[in-house]
């Protein structure tokens, strides 16, 4: 019998927990000091929301839920494929906290003010193949806001999101920034037709990792049009890395200024409010990020760990999503921290619970329970984290466990109740 968990998701032991609660705390403190309100959501939806979200790749990986009972037998009686999973399905576990957003705020929008600053921390699930930084369920942080098309929110989110994550510890990183609709105008004027143009950015945004020449074979595989292609290699020719790529001789060459100037007025507003103190940070044009999500209409923007490389937060403006649900347009943007990621970095490097109270153990003898208890009272009213055990009878390699664990002393109630602290003579 097998007693591991399912591939691509964890079990976490206490101390591990105890580091994931004070880490997902920190975030959410943050979160709420700067006016965002939390709200949750069910991890169901109905497969027919989930498959209208334009979440790119994600469709694919949904977990599906089988119809139940007469829909089931319905189903099966119709005669289709039992490989038919739109058919046998009528529910999916949500695969990101956007599309389930976008239903909520259409659900209770009656009860809602605008602009709605919201946040959510919870699991998602994807049908991964599980490797290394790919997990099937996983939790995310996200911080939206509903209902502006200002400029000034995705600032505000991406102010919002650099302090967490230099709450917690991730403090040397960088921010790439791009604008979809300045993507899409730039490889349009390249010569690439509308239709191909999301293949083109998947294989541009590898940029970084097979360089130009690797972008070029990828794109000449795709069978896409010489001209197009040529015009596109020879500017970015003499170009290591996208972040060379200036905003101004992308803007040069479009007809279309606004998406740029909105760039502009992001980056430049941004260093201007963080220069000089412990929060700034580096804020760069990438004109290759696209962000994996079919629903991104304008702004995309990502944080990259520039000392463990690769994202650990992104995001973007969803401006059609909610409009899905309703029948209107409703602006909207959002930025999510990758949890997962942060938290094994950090456990990599050996983060501990700052916040965590002092943890003493009261070991106690038979008919010492009521004493015990009174001691340990005592200390918990003082703010420490006390537990009770009965004394075993290898008492130092259980002491030595419990220091392991993260406890600081123990009091042996058969001598009084004074702590005796680890390190120190026992």
């Amino acid at each position: 019998m097998k007693i591991t968990s399912v591939k691509g998701t964890n079990d976490y032991l206490p101390n591990e927990v105890e580091i994931r609660d004070y880490l997902q705390n920190e975030i959410l403190q943050t979160y709420v000091a700067n006016g965002f309100e939390h709200i949750t959501t069910p991890a169901i939806e109905d497969i027919e929301n989930l498959d209208k979200s334009e979440g790119g790749d994600n469709l694919n990986l949904i977990f599906k839920i089988m119809k139940r009972g007469d829909k089931l037998d319905k189903a099966i009686a119709s005669g289709v494929s039992s490989k038919n999973e739109n058919v046998l399905a009528d529910m999916g576990l949500r695969y990101d906290l956007t599309l389930p957003l976008s239903r909520y705020f259409a659900n209770n929008k009656e009860k809602l003010s605008l602009p709605m600053k919201c946040i959510q921390m919870d699991r998602v699930y994807r049908a991964e193949r599980p490797q290394k930084g790919r997990l099937r369920e996983f939790v995310q942080c996200d911080i939206d806001i509903i209902g502006s098309d200002s400029r000034d929110s995705e600032i505000e989110l991406i102010l919002t999101t650099t302090k967490a994550l230099k709450r917690i510890g991730m403090k040397n990183f960088k921010v790439k920034i791009n604008d979809r609709r300045l993507l899409r105008a730039f490889l349009s004027n390249c010569g690439f037709k509308d239709e191909d143009l999301d293949s083109v950015c998947i294989t541009f945004d590898k940029m970084d990792k097979i360089g130009l020449e690797g972008v070029k074979a990828e794109l000449v595989e795709k069978a896409f049009e010489e001209a197009a292609i040529a015009k596109f290699t020879d500017f970015l020719t003499g170009v290591s890395s996208p972040s060379e790529i200036s905003l101004e001789s992308v803007e040069a060459i479009l007809e279309d200024k606004t998406p740029a100037d909105s760039l502009k007025y992001i980056i430049n507003t941004v260093k201007e409010m963080t220069a000089g103190d412990d929060n700034s940070f580096d804020v760069v044009f990438d004109l290759s990020l696209v962000r994996g999500q079919g629903y991104y209409t304008g702004t995309v923007f990502e944080v990259e760990s520039i000392d463990f490389k690769g994202a650990i937060a992104g995001g973007g403006r969803y401006d059609n999503l909610i409009g899905k649900f309703l029948g209107q347009q409703v602006s909207a943007v959002g930025f999510s921290i990758g949890f997962e990621r942060i938290f094994s970095i950090l456990m990599e490097n050996g983060v501990d619970a700052k916040s965590r109270p002092e943890r003493i153990a009261i070991m106690y003898d038979e008919g010492e329970v009521v004493k015990a208890y009174k001691i340990a009272e005592k200390y918990r009213a003082e703010g420490k984290s006390c537990s009770l055990y009965l004394k075993p009878k290898k008492m130092g390699k259980f002491l030595g466990k419990l220091e392991e664990r993260g406890y600081k002393g123990f009091v042996n109630v058969q001598n009084g109740e004074d702590i005796s602290y680890f390190g120190e003579d026992k």
